[in-house]
C-alpha cells in the first residue's frame, strides 16, 4: 500500500545544541487518499526546513479514512494536521464530518485544509472552523515546499516556541561567555540521560583537571576519583545526589596525569518552573595550596569563610557621631524577627544580650573603640524572639578620625548555636562514658581532686571513695554476648544511681568498674549504708531479653582525707579493699586499712621476683614419700614446689601458687616442675635397682589443664626417658568438675599415652558419681582434713570408710594424705588403705635426703612404732 507514515531527518540544521525542542520531532497527521497528493507531499516535506520548529526530524502520519484519522486525533501527539477537501460526494462528506467532530471534541489542533479548487468552498466548512485563527489552506495547484513551510509556521505554536529559544540561546552565549572567565571550575550534568553523563564544562574546568571539554563531556565526574579518594565523602555526595540535595564538600582527586589535587566541590540541583531536576552544577575550587598550608593561611582562610558565610551573617553599622544604628535584615531574622518588627537602635541590641554577658561585651567593645585592641570579636548570647538564648560571633572593626577618635563601627553577627552545641557535646563525651553517660575516670579525678583541696581547708570535711566490680559479669558476656552486657551495664548504673544522695558522683572506669564518690559524711557508717543499699539493689534480678539474670558486686571503700597527695593513691586503696572484697567471697565490701597496702605491694614484689625465680634457679622441689601400709615399703614421691626467696628465704606454696595463678606464671612453673620431678625419677631409676618400681607424682594446676596439656606430657617423657607408668599426675576434682566432658576426653588421652591419674584431695570438692566412673583414674587420694580428724570423729571415719568402699568398687586404690599419729596410721591399716602419706612418716625433703630413701633405706621400717 503506497500511503504509510514516514519520518524524515534533515541535515543542515542550525539550531543550536541549547535549543530545547531539539530531539522533539514536529509531527503532522495528513487525511488524504490521494497517491498523487502524497507523492507531492512527501516531495515537499522532504526539502522543507524544520529549523523553524526547533528540530531537525520530522514525522508524518498518513490516515485514508475516517476511522483512522480519528484514532490519531485521539491520541493528541501531533503539531499540526492536513485535511484534504474532496470536492464532492461521500468523500467530502466525510472529510466535513471529520471536522465537525474535531471541532467538538475540542482538540484545538491547528489545521491545513487541502483543496482541489482555487478557493476554499466556505460556503460547506463549520462556522466555528473559519473563526479560528490556527487555520490555513492551500490548493493542490500550490503544493510545494515554499508553501507548506509558510503555512505550517503561521498555524503551529512551535514556531513562536522556537523564536523564543533562539533569543534564549543568544542570552545563554553571553551567559556561556561569562562562565568561561569564572576562575572557578564549573561542570553541568545531565541526570534524566545514563549515568548522569557531562554536558558541559567551562575552560576553568580544564586548567584544573587536565581535560579539554571534548574529552570530558558524556563522561561521568567519578573519573576523577583515585584510590585515595575518600569513599565515605563520595558516599555522602551520591547520597544527596539520590536525595537532589546540594552538598559542599573537599575531597581528593586526580588530573589526567594522575596527580591528586584538593578539590572543594559545591554540588546544585537544578530544577525547571514545573519542580522537575533537569541538572546539576558542579563548582570546583583547586584548594591542594590552601590545604598544604593550613597553618600559614589561617588568616586567609578564616577572612575567605567570612566572605562565603558574608550572606549568613548579620551586618550592623554603627554611627559613632550621630548614634545612628543599622542592623540588616538578617541580623534581625536571625534573632526571629522580620525587618520591620524591629528598630534599629542600641536598646534593642543590647538589652537582647544575655544579662551575664553584657558587662564583658561592652569591655571588650570599650577597648577596641579606645584603641586598645587591633579589632572587636566576641563570643556571648542573645534572646531570640521565642525567649531561648542564641551563641553568636560579634566582630567588628572601629574608624578612627585623624585625632584617633572612633567616629564609625560596623561589623557582623554570626549564628554559632550549632558549633557551641558541638562544643558541648564534646566537653560532655571528654569527662562522661559513652555507654552510661555517667562520669567517666577523668571527670572522677577531678572532682577527687576538689574533694581532697576540701579536705585540705576544712579537716571536719569527710568523703569516701567506693570502688565496685561486678561479680562474674565475664560470664555473662561470654554467655550472652557483649551486647547484652552492655545493657546490663546501663541497667546497673541506674540502680547505682538511685542508690546515691544529692551531690555525690558515679563514674564508671571501662569493663564492669564504677567508682562512687561519697561526700560531706558524717562517719564511715555513711559510706557502709551506701554500700548496704547497692547490695540490696543488685541483688533484685534484672530481666533483658527474656533472660533473668542475677548479679552481684565486690566493693572497695577507702576513706579519704589530707594525706593523700593524689586522687590516685586513694582509688588505688579503693581497688585494694575490693580485691580484699572478692578473695573473701565477693558480694560483699571491705573497708581499707593499711594492712590492705602492705600486702599488696608485698604481694606485687613476690609477683615482680617470682617472674625471676626460674631464671634464677631458685625453686626447688621437695620430695615426699608415699608409703604401702601392707608392709610399709617405699611406693613413691610426691613433688612439691618450695621458693628459696634470697632475701625472704623459704616463702610457702600457699603464698606464691595463687599468685603464679592469677598471672599465668603457673604454665611455665609448671612444666618446669614436670621436667625436673620426671628427670630426678629417671635418675634414681637408673642408679638404684630399687627404684625401678617407684612412681613420681606430679600435681596439675587448672591453668595447665588445657588443649596442650597432652602434649606437655608426651614432651616431658620423651626428653627424660621414664616410662610413662612410672608417672603420676593429680588433678584436683574441682579441675575436673569445672568442665567434665573435656575432662573426660583429655584425661582418656593421657591414660593413652600410659600415665597414671590420681584425683587430689578427694571429698573436698563437688565430683558427681555419675562423671567419677567415667574418668579413668587410678588413684584417690583422701585430703588430710578427714585424716586429721579420723582418731576423733566418727563422722569423719565413716566418711573415710565410704570412700574406700566407693573406691574399692571402682577398682582404684586410695591414698591417705597428712597422716601424721599412729592412732590414724592403725584406722586406716583397720579400714585396708593401702598407700599413706604424711609427717608421720616423712616431711617434705629435699632430692639428697629422698635419694636415700629410693636407695632402700627406710628409716620408718627400722622404728618399732611399725612393727
Amino acid at each position: 500500500m503506497p500511503f504509510q507514515s514516514f519520518e524524515i531527518n534533515l541535515p543542515g540544521s542550525t539550531v543550536q545544541s541549547q535549543t530545547i525542542m531539539q530531539g522533539i520531532p514536529f509531527r503532522i497527521l495528513v487525511v488524504a487518499d490521494d497517491e498523487t497528493l502524497f507523492a507531492q507531499l512527501k516531495q515537499a516535506f522532504g526539502q522543507m526546513k524544520m529549523t523553524a520548529f526547533g528540530t531537525t526530524r520530522c514525522l508524518v502520519d498518513w490516515a485514508v479514512d475516517e476511522s483512522t484519522a480519528r484514532q490519531y486525533l485521539q491520541l493528541q501527539q501531533h503539531d499540526v494536521w492536513l485535511l484534504d477537501l474532496q470536492p464532492n460526494g461521500q468523500a467530502a462528506e466525510a472529510a466535513i464530518a471529520l471536522l465537525e467532530w474535531a471541532i467538538a471534541q475540542k482538540f484545538c489542533l491547528p489545521t491545513v485544509l487541502l483543496h482541489s479548487a482555487d478557493q476554499l468552498p466556505t460556503k460547506v466548512l463549520p462556522d466555528a472552523l473559519l473563526s479560528e485563527e490556527a487555520i490555513a489552506w492551500i490548493p493542490h495547484t500550490h503544493i510545494s515546499t515554499q508553501t507548506l513551510q509558510r503555512c505550517l509556521q503561521k498555524v503551529s505554536p512551535r514556531s513562536s516556541l522556537t523564536l523564543t529559544c533562539h533569543t534564549a540561546l543568544n542570552d545563554n552565549t553571553l551567559l556561556n561567555m561569562a562562565i568561561a572567565q569564572l576562575p572557578v571550575g564549573v561542570v553541568i550534568s545531565d541526570p534524566n540521560l545514563p549515568d548522569n553523563p557531562t554536558v558541559f564544562v567551562n575552560s576553568a574546568f580544564s586548567q584544573i583537571t587536565g581535560y579539554s571539554a571534548a574529552e570530558f563531556l558524556g563522561n561521568n565526574c567519578r573519573c576523577l576519583q583515585g584510590p585515595n579518594t575518600n569513599l565515605e565523602t563520595v558516599a555522602e555526595i551520591r547520597g544527596a545526589i539520590a536525595a537532589h540535595q546540594p552538598i559542599s564538600r573537599v575531597l581528593l582527586n586526580y588530573r589526567k596525569d594522575g596527580t591528586p589535587f584538593w578539590n572543594e566541590l559545591n554540588i546544585t540541583p537544578v530544577f525547571d518552573g514545573d519542580g522537575i531536576l533537569t541538572h546539576y552544577i558542579g563548582l570546583l575550587t583547586d584548594v591542594t595550596e590552601r590545604k598544604r598550608n593550613q597553618e600559614a593561611l589561617k588568616d586567609s582562610e578564616e577572612r575567605y569563610a567570612l566572605s562565603v558565610q558574608g550572606a549568613n551573617d548579620g551586618i550592623w553599622d554603627w554611627n559613632l557621631q550621630t548614634g545612628d544604628l543599622y542592623l540588616s535584615p538578617r541580623w534581625k531574622t536571625m534573632l526571629g524577627y522580620t525587618a520591620h518588627e524591629l528598630d534599629d537602635t542600641l536598646d534593642n541590641w543590647f538589652e537582647r544580650i544575655h544579662p551575664d554577658d553584657q558587662y564583658w561585651l561592652k569591655r571588650e567593645l570599650s577597648a577596641h573603640l579606645e584603641g586598645l585592641t587591633p579589632h572587636f570579636e566576641y563570643e556571648h548570647r542573645m534572646r531570640h524572639r521565642n525567649g531561648a538564648y542564641r551563641w553568636v560571633l560579634t566582630r567588628g572593626l572601629a574608624v578612627f578620625d585623624a585625632a584617633g577618635k572612633a567616629s564609625r563601627m560596623a561589623g557582623s553577627q554570626t549564628d554559632i548555636t550549632g558549633r557551641k552545641q558541638v562544643e558541648e557535646q564534646l566537653l560532655h563525651d571528654a569527662f562522661h562514658d559513652a555507654l552510661t553517660g555517667l562520669p567517666n575516670r577523668a571527670l572522677l579525678t577531678d572532682r577527687l581532686h576538689h574533694a581532697l583541696e576540701l579536705s585540705r581547708r576544712n579537716s571536719a570535711f569527710l568523703f569516701a571513695v567506693v570502688f565496685l566490680d561486678l561479680d562474674r559479669f565475664k560470664v555473662i558476656n561470654d554467655s550472652l554476648g557483649h551486647m547484652m552486657g552492655d545493657r546490663l551495664l546501663v541497667t546497673v548504673s541506674k540502680r547505682l544511681l538511685a542508690c546515691l544522695r544529692p551531690g555525690d558522683t558515679v563514674a564508671r572506669l571501662g569493663g564492669d568498674e564504677f567508682v562512687l564518690l561519697l561526700e560531706n559524711l558524717t562517719d564511715v557508717y555513711g559510706a557502709t549504708s551506701v554500700a548496704q543499699r547497692i547490695k540490696a539493689a543488685l541483688a533484685e534480678p534484672i530481666s533483658l531479653s527474656g533472660h533473668e539474670i542475677f548479679i552481684s558486686a565486690s566493693m572497695g571503700i577507702a576513706l579519704g582525707n589530707c594525706d593523700y597527695p593524689h586522687p590516685a593513691d586513694l582509688m588505688r586503696d579503693a581497688d585494694t579493699a575490693m580485691y580484699r572484697a572478692k578473695s573473701q567471697g565477693r558480694d560483699r565490701y571491705e573497708i581499707f586499712d593499711t594492712g590492705m597496702h602492705l600486702r599488696a605491694v608485698t604481694l606485687l614484689q613476690i609477683e615482680n621476683d617470682l617472674r625471676r625465680a626460674v631464671e634464677r634457679q631458685e625453686l626447688r622441689l621437695h620430695y615426699q614419700p608415699i608409703i604401702s601400709l601392707r608392709d610399709f615399703s617405699l611406693s613413691g614421691f610426691e613433688a612439691l614446689l618450695r621458693w628459696q626467696h634470697p632475701r625472704q628465704g623459704n616463702i610457702p606454696p600457699s603464698e606464691f601458687i595463687p599468685i603464679a595463678e592469677d598471672t599465668g606464671l603457673i604454665v611455665p612453673i609448671s612444666q618446669w616442675v614436670l621436667h625436673t620431678a620426671c628427670q630426678q625419677m629417671m635418675y634414681w631409676c637408673n642408679q638404684y635397682p630399687e627404684a625401678a618400681a617407684l612412681t613420681i607424682s606430679v600435681n596439675l594446676s587448672s591453668k595447665h589443664f588445657t588443649a596442650h596439656l597432652v602434649n606437655d606430657i608426651h614432651t616431658a617423657l620423651a626428653d627424660t626417658h621414664l616410662p610413662p607408668e612410672r608417672l603420676k599426675l593429680e588433678i584436683t576434682e574441682s579441675v575436673l568438675m569445672e568442665n567434665a566432658e573435656t575432662a573426660v576426653a583429655t584425661l582418656q588421652e593421657l591414660k593413652e599415652l600410659g600415665v597414671q591419674l590420681a584425683i587430689d584431695d578427694f571429698g573436698t570438692g563437688y565430683s558427681s558419681l555419675s562423671y567419677l566412673h567415667r574418668f579413668p583414674i587410678d588413684t584417690l587420694k583422701i585430703d588430710r582434713s578427714f585424716v586429721n580428724r579420723l582418731d576423733t570423729d566418727p563422722e569423719q571415719l565413716a566418711i573415710v570408710r565410704n570412700i574406700m568402699s566407693l573406691a574399692w568398687n571402682l577398682g582404684i586404690d586410695v591414698v591417705a594424705e597428712g597422716v601424721e599419729r599412729s592412732k590414724q596410721l592403725t584406722q586406716l591399716r583397720s579400714l585396708q588403705c593401702e598407700l599413706a602419706q604424711g609427717f608421720y612418716f616423712s616431711k617434705p625433703i629435699s632430692a639428697e635426703q629422698a635419694e636415700v630413701l629410693a636407695a632402700g633405706t627406710l628409716p620408718w621400717k627400722q622404728e618399732s612404732k611399725l612393727s
